[in-house]
């Protein structure tokens, strides 16, 4: 299964339009589950909710073998911790998506780390899906530990 996600705060049609296009063109035989928030779009090709409990997202997580999600810290932490490959979108402020594009700046940061894949738009969503369905299947996937760069950086700022 893959599960779509897009956080609890804001909506974002935009990426849960461009995943049912992808579940009734490309997606077929592969189930979608998302959770939606309050965006007026309703999916009509993958199985939706609005709001998941802590309970049902952690097994919703758990139990997918990919995750597309908004640009979201909270996402790609628990995508890591679970070992998923996860497929990022940020909400742009310009379109109304979010009240700062913090999110496009996230994935400046996350873009080339393993079990990660950036889509910049909808257009890049299907070929991202792959990517990342690939690079799972290769082994890849998101460190769980901090660098160990930026480990010895803050231990020589801390001991001097």
């Amino acid at each position: 299964m893959i599960f779509v996600t897009i956080g609890s705060i804001f909506p974002f049609d935009r990426m849960i339009r461009a995943m049912d296009d992808w579940a009734s063109a490309e997606g077929r035989g592969e189930e979608v589950f998302a959770q939606i928030g309050d965006g007026s779009f309703e999916p009509r090709h993958m199985r939706w909710v609005r709001r998941l409990d802590r309970g049902a997202y952690a097994e919703a997580m758990a139990s997918s073998r990919l995750i597309v999600a908004h640009a979201g810290v909270g996402s790609v932490v628990t995508a890591g911790e679970l070992g998923k490959p996860i497929v990022v979108m940020p909400r742009r402020a310009a379109l109304g998506e979010h009240t700062s594009d913090h999110q496009v700046e996230t994935v400046s940061w996350l873009r080339g780390k393993p079990g990660l894949v950036v889509a910049d738009g909808e257009a890049d969503l299907p070929e991202c899906i792959a990517a990342a369905a690939a690079a799972a299947n290769a082994g890849a996937r998101l460190a769980t530990t901090a660098d160990t760069g930026l480990i010895e950086r803050l231990r020589h700022f801390i001991h001097g």
